[in-house]
């Protein structure tokens, strides 16, 4: 196989055309987009709280890690898409609930949120930052994840919104949340 270089990581490329896509869609085949907000939410504010524990079992965090881990890679991949794909037109934005961190044009312009990311942020930043905070979160420690916590927690929450979108608007693919809220 291949390899490409993301960064300073080695990724192998498998040849298929929308492998960005795909860990994308691997990801939210694991987690819904509330669930993956949720337990972000969790694990980064018990690595803040130096006197509490996870309160997700340990074994959920490290797969949530591992799982990240994919989606920011395919994230990034997905930047470069933006002038090849099309995505159905947005629904009218009804309520801010609608939006989660993102603006009405980052909602019109899901893969803008990729590209903007990616230039402010790189995908070492991303790997250290959901290390530190799920490695804090697993126990009581003395010290405090480092860099910008509150930065990098916005910017991937805007990226899990970003990539729910695409998912939910690139056509073929629009079952993928009709298929989850069957299971469910």
């Amino acid at each position: 196989m291949k390899e490409e270089t993301i960064g300073n990581n080695k990724v192998r490329k498998n040849g298929k055309k929308h492998s960005g896509l795909r860990l994308v869609e691997k990801f939210f085949r694991e987690y819904d987009l509330i669930s993956a907000k949720k337990i972000l939410s969790e694990i980064t504010s018990s690595a803040m709280d130096r006197n509490t524990r996870t309160r997700p079992k340990p074994s959920v965090v490290l797969d949530f890690y591992l799982s990240v881990k994919s989606l920011i890679r395919g994230c990034y991949l997905l930047q470069f898409r933006h002038k090849k794909w099309l995505l159905n037109e947005p629904e009218a934005v009804i309520s801010c609930l609608m939006l989660g961190f993102l603006s009405e044009e980052e909602y019109a312009h899901p893969f803008r949120v990729f590209k903007n990311v990616f230039q402010e942020y790189d995908i070492k930043d991303f790997d250290r930052f959901i290390a530190e905070v799920s490695y804090f979160s697993l126990g009581v420690y003395a010290g405090l994840p480092g860099g910008n916590v509150v930065a990098a927690f916005i910017h991937l929450n805007k990226m899990l919104d970003a990539a729910w979108i695409v998912l939910e608007r690139f056509e073929g693919l629009i079952e993928i949340s009709n298929h989850k809220s069957h299971n469910s």
